[in-house]
């Protein structure tokens, strides 16, 4: 149950790459209070979540509505998931400091929420593993996202304190091992549909 969990939990927590928003998200809410910059951490998670969770168990109707095999996805999937490792370990974050938005609002759903957050890569892994998942199990990966969501809010509600105590290396480091992560299940699921589709 534990080991079933967490093999959802983790990808979907690195996916949604909560860790690597914690410079953009110091950035963009610089000049606002501590209750308003809760509340966007909240607020944007939430919409991201709510996206990869929707996505995650629609994915089956739009798979048949387009015709496309769990394979396909698998593959096609796997390869965008590499992709994104690969701009995760080699590409610099977005620098939003020289134009500070004007309200909270402008922020939640864009950039935040969309795409940084619910990107195609934890959509696709969503929609990959609920697919995959039987009967009861399903729950799992409901769970898993909600908790990701609620851990990831928490951890950017306290972002500026752990960029005071760790420093943007640390964080830009630790996002450069999740990456890694993430490009080993890339992997895991690109041989994983090869295989399916000629076997």
């Amino acid at each position: 149950m534990t080991a079933k969990f967490l093999s959802l939990f983790i990808p979907i927590f690195i996916l949604m790459d909560f860790i690597g928003t914690i410079p953009v998200f110091i950035a963009l809410t610089k000049k606002f209070g501590r209750s308003d910059r809760i509340r966007i951490a909240f607020s944007s998670s939430i919409i991201a979540g709510s996206i990869v969770l929707l996505f995650s168990v629609l994915g089956q109707e739009i798979m048949t509505y387009f015709y496309i095999s769990i394979n396909a996805v698998k593959v096609g999937g796997g390869l965008l998931l590499l992709y994104i490792a690969f701009q995760m370990i080699l590409s610099g974050q977005l620098n939003y400091e020289n134009n500070p938005p004007e309200s909270r609002r402008s922020i939640i759903v864009s950039p935040l929420a969309i795409p940084m957050l619910a990107g195609p890569g934890s959509m696709t892994f969503g929609m990959i593993s609920y697919l995959k998942l039987q009967g009861a199990e399903k729950f799992y990966l409901i769970t898993a996202i909600v908790t990701a969501v609620v851990a990831g809010a928490l951890l950017l509600s306290i972002s500026a304190a752990i960029d005071r105590l760790l420093g943007q290396e640390f964080t830009k480091g630790l996002e450069k091992i999740m990456a890694i992560i993430v490009s080993f299940i890339s992997l895991e699921m690109i041989m994983s549909g090869v295989k399916g589709y000629f076997y």
